[in-house]
């Protein structure tokens, strides 16, 4: 991605493409080179790092058009892609946790320093009505597995008893995007605060997004992967009885959020760690607090 893609809104990028039809491909390709002989002309050594931490950071930070973003690869929750060489291929797991087994899966949590979250909630179809349902699913994933916890009839207490300590453990790091409303939702039904937190809305606004990328977008900029969309699978019934279990594709669809959080999250340190000392005084601050920032320069 580039400085001239990133100028760009997407609905300019769309008029480009339907007046030069054929040719928008080679117009794109054309503006790449010129930039690119552009950086080859006014770099040196004294100011390369500042100007290839300009480029990461834009590209990271562009949003990538429909057109782009249907020719990448789907992310895959069963193992794991394009994040780094350290976390590369290793496998990835499923479990919707039930009483039985919700002791293995909380300590299994409480292990880690960092874990992804999100939670679903049944749809409304009333229209202008806001959503107000209670949480039907959270979802919190460590780098290889991903815990399902339905929130229903006899799993409530348990599964909010084991939960609180985990989600208002200060050392914890919850990962997630757009999580506000999780936030309030889960302190409304569960009564629990959650503490240690870092939506990868606000660390994408310190590298410069001007507003709100989502999941998708940072996942295309950030890991090169699609995460596939599905109104009907989004809108389906999260709220079934325990005697229903949850499709195939809604088990999918709620672990991938969860996972890509996490992958997100080590895919933007791996990129941006050697520019640290570029890195504006807000987002060094913000991840010394959460003691994120020894462990990554160190390395």
């Amino acid at each position: 991605m580039s400085l001239f893609n990133f100028g760009l809104s997407a609905d300019k990028s769309a008029v480009i493409y339907r007046e030069l039809g054929k040719d928008a491909e080679a117009f794109f390709k054309a503006m790449q080179a010129a930039e690119t002989a552009f950086f080859s002309e006014i770099t040196t050594a004294e100011n390369k790092q500042k100007l290839d931490w300009l480029q990461l950071r834009t590209a990271l930070i562009t949003r990538i058009d429909d057109r782009h973003l249907s020719k990448l690869a789907d992310f895959n929750v069963e193992q794991i892609q394009h994040v780094s060489p350290k976390f590369n291929g290793q496998p990835r797991q499923i479990t919707v946790v039930t009483l039985d087994s919700l002791p293995s899966a909380i300590a299994d949590i409480n292990g880690q320093a960092w874990i992804g979250f999100d939670t679903e909630t049944a749809a409304t179809f009333e229209k202008g009505r806001r959503n107000t349902n209670p949480i039907s699913l959270i979802q919190i994933a460590t780098v290889t597995h991903c815990y399902l916890f339905r929130m229903q009839a006899e799993n409530i207490a348990a599964f909010s008893a084991a939960l609180a300590p985990v989600l208002s453990n200060e050392q914890t790091l919850k990962v997630g995007i757009g999580l506000r409303s999780d936030i309030n939702a889960i302190k409304r039904d569960f009564n629990i605060a959650m503490s240690a937190i870092l939506d990868l809305n606000w660390l994408m606004n310190q590298l410069g997004a001007p507003k709100q990328l989502g999941t998708q977008q940072m996942t295309a900029t950030v890991l090169r992967l699609k995460v596939p969309k599905s109104k009907k699978v989004t809108l389906s019934n999260w709220a079934k009885p325990l005697s229903e279990p949850l499709s195939e594709l809604q088990l999918q669809y709620a672990a991938a959020d969860a996972f890509v959080a996490l992958d997100i999250l080590h895919g933007t340190l791996a990129q941006i760690i050697d520019y640290s000392e570029l890195w504006p005084k807000s987002l060094l601050q913000r991840l010394l607090e959460l003691n994120m920032v020894e462990k990554e320069v160190t390395k």
